[in-house]
């Protein structure tokens, strides 16, 4: 059996689940780098090996933290729609209005 073949029976085939958008955005990108989707996942899976870790800090940025605690704050808050720009400024320029 040659080594190239040894090589296929140990390869592992995984399915994964991603946003449309940020994956043909990653793409258009991977290409530019002369690289595909598999050979990326195989340079991210190698480098979480060799240094035990994500290879990246997997922390929310201070923007992220902001906008999560400004989505709690203003959870179950009452949402307006408006159909113009005119329907926004009397809804601003009217005290009484809720």
């Amino acid at each position: 059996m040659s080594v190239r073949a040894n090589q296929a029976n140990q390869l592992k085939s995984s399915a994964f689940r991603i946003d449309k958008d940020l994956a043909d955005d990653t793409e258009a990108v991977l290409s530019e780098l002369g690289l595909n989707p598999t050979t990326a996942i195989n340079m991210f899976y190698k480098r979480i090996v060799a240094n035990g870790a994500l290879p990246f800090n997997a922390s929310l940025s201070e923007e992220e933290r902001a906008n999560l605690r400004f989505l709690k704050a203003t959870e179950g808050t009452p949402v307006t729609e408006f159909k113009d720009a005119k329907e926004v400024a009397d809804w601003l320029n009217d005290p009484d209005e809720d």
